[in-house]
C-alpha cells in the first residue's frame, strides 16, 4: 500500500512541474518577461515546489551548490571571454552590474537555481530510496579544492595574461573538457549512465523550452564560433548547445554529482 502511494505521489509531482512548465511558457512569451524572470518560472518555482513535497539531502545539496557555482563562475567566464555565448543584454538585466566586466549577476542566480532544480529533480524521481542518508562523499574536498585552485588560476590569468585564455571553439572545447566525469562514467558505471540519461529525458524538454523562449526574447545571443547550427521555429543556435546543454547538460551535472558528492550509485 505504502508503495502503490510514493508511486501515486511520484507521479502526481512529475504531472504537476510538467503542468507548471506549460503554463510558464505562454506566459514567458506572452509577456515578454526577463531573463531572471524566466529563470525563476522555469527552474526555481518548480524546485521549490519539488522541496516542499519532500524533503531533500540539505547537506548534499549545499554541497552541490558550492562545487557547482565554482565550476559555473569559471565556464562562464571562460565562455563570455571568448563570445562562446553572450547573456541579456543589458535591458533584460534585473542587475545591470557585471563581474570583471562580464557576468552578470542575474546569470550566477540563473546557474544556481539550475543546478537546484537538476540535483532536487534527480533526488526526488530518481533517488527515491536513499533520502535517509545525509553522508557527502570523500571525494568532494578534494573536488572543491582542485576547482577552487582552477578558478585561482584562471582569474589570475584573465587579470595578468587574457591573452593565454582566447580560444576559437571555446564552447566545444567546454562541453568536452567539463563532459570529462560524464564520460569517465560512461566507461566506468554504463549502468549508472543509463539512470543519468533517463533522468535528463524531461530536461531536454525544459531546456530546449528555455533555449527557444530565451532566443526570441533576446535574452541571450551566439557571436562566436561553432562547428555547426541548429534551426528549430525560425530560431538558430550552435550545434554545441543543443549537444552540451540540452542534451546533455543534466547528465553532465549529475556526474560530478555521483562522483564527487554523492555514493556513484
Amino acid at each position: 500500500m505504502l508503495y502503490l502511494r510514493n508511486k501515486y505521489t511520484i507521479r502526481t509531482d512529475f504531472l504537476v512541474v510538467v503542468g507548471m512548465i506549460l503554463l510558464f511558457i505562454p506566459i514567458i512569451v506572452f509577456f515578454q518577461v526577463r531573463f531572471l524572470t524566466s529563470t525563476l518560472l522555469f527552474f526555481a518555482i518548480p524546485a521549490f515546489y519539488l522541496i516542499i513535497r519532500k524533503p531533500k539531502q540539505i547537506k548534499r545539496l549545499i554541497a552541490a551548490l558550492l562545487a557547482g557555482m565554482i565550476v559555473s563562475f569559471i565556464v562562464d567566464l571562460l565562455a563570455e571571454y571568448n563570445n562562446a555565448w553572450s547573456w541579456a543584454p543589458i535591458g533584460q538585466l534585473i542587475f545591470p552590474n557585471k563581474i570583471f566586466g562580464l557576468i552578470p549577476i542575474d546569470v550566477l542566480i540563473w546557474y544556481f537555481f539550475w543546478i537546484l532544480f537538476t540535483i532536487v529533480y534527480y533526488e526526488h524521481f530518481f533517488e527515491v530510496k536513499r533520502l535517509e542518508s545525509e553522508k557527502i562523499s570523500p571525494q568532494f574536498k578534494k573536488a572543491a579544492i582542485f576547482f577552487s585552485s582552477i578558478l585561482i588560476i584562471i582569474v589570475a590569468l584573465f587579470h595578468l595574461s587574457p591573452v593565454l585564455l582566447q580560444f576559437r571553439y571555446m564552447y566545444l572545447y567546454i562541453g568536452l573538457l567539463g563532459g570529462a566525469p560524464f564520460f569517465y562514467l560512461i566507461y566506468k558505471k554504463p549502468r549508472l549512465v543509463g539512470k543519468l540519461l533517463k533522468a535528463s529525458l524531461f530536461n531536454i524538454f525544459l531546456f530546449l523550452s528555455f533555449e527557444l523562449t530565451a532566443l526570441k526574447l533576446d535574452q541571450w545571443r551566439f557571436p562566436g564560433n561553432y562547428i555547426g547550427q541548429v534551426q528549430l521555429f525560425g530560431l538558430i543556435f550552435p550545434l554545441e548547445e543543443f549537444i552540451f546543454w540540452i542534451v546533455l547538460g543534466t547528465p553532465i551535472i549529475l556526474s560530478y554529482y555521483e562522483l564527487f558528492i554523492d555514493d556513484g550509485e
